[in-house]
């Protein structure tokens, strides 16, 4: 994980102090175990959700890899009684859905990728400890509401927002709908303390009084 934050930034939240959310990330408490599995040039950046979706679900951790000559663990990806699936819209992948859920045999392992497509793409190809875990996808469902990097396209999402869909099929809509409102609190102080969004369209918790000092 990162290890240097900026003075000026929050060291949990990561967003300028002034506009610290840290209040408002719920703690949720799963069954389902998410396991992140974040590239290393994902560290550094301070739009990363990744690291936000972790603070947020009790059961999770966040895995680094792509480091110069240091190696992954995957220990604990596949458990016994957990069955484990890999979030990777691959063609052979099976559709998130309640039917799908219900004949599962207990509480799965959620493997998530977070990095650019394109590391995505070579990390699973060329991993061989994912080899044999099968793929889950995702249902078409609203546009993204991450504006913080450009995007492929409106139904590519970040990654929180991804765990979020997820965990609404898997787990609960109250869950989904916690992760996606501490996203919308993210993208709305960031686009704000870029010049890029008035206070008064923040639909969120607004804009603290102390960010305008």
């Amino acid at each position: 994980m990162r290890t240097v934050i900026a003075a000026h930034r929050c060291p949990n939240c990561e967003i300028r102090k002034p506009l610290c959310f840290c209040a408002m990330i719920p703690q949720l408490v799963l069954q389902t175990r998410v396991i992140i599995l974040m590239h290393t040039c994902e560290e550094v950046l301070t739009t990363n959700t990744a690291r936000l979706a972790a603070k947020a679900l009790t059961n999770s951790e966040v895995r680094i890899h792509g480091r110069r000559d240091e190696r992954m663990s995957l220990d604990g990806l596949v458990q016994p009684g957990r069955p484990a699936f890999l979030l990777y819209p691959s063609s052979r992948a099976i559709e998130l859905t309640t039917d799908f859920v219900s004949r599962l045999s207990g509480p799965m392992n959620l493997i998530v990728p977070d990095a650019s497509w394109r590391q995505t793409k070579k990390f699973v190809r060329r991993e061989p400890g994912l080899v044999g875990i099968p793929h889950v996808t995702l249902p078409p469902g609203p546009p993204s509401e991450y504006r913080l990097r450009a995007q492929r396209g409106d139904q590519n999402l970040c990654t929180l927002e991804a765990i979020a869909r997820a965990l609404g099929i898997l787990e609960c809509r109250a869950a989904q709908a916690g992760l996606e409102t501490l996203l919308r609190v993210l993208v709305e102080r960031t686009l704000w303390s870029r010049g890029m969004l008035s206070a008064g369209r923040c639909t969120t918790a607004g804009i603290p009084p102390e960010a305008f000092c």
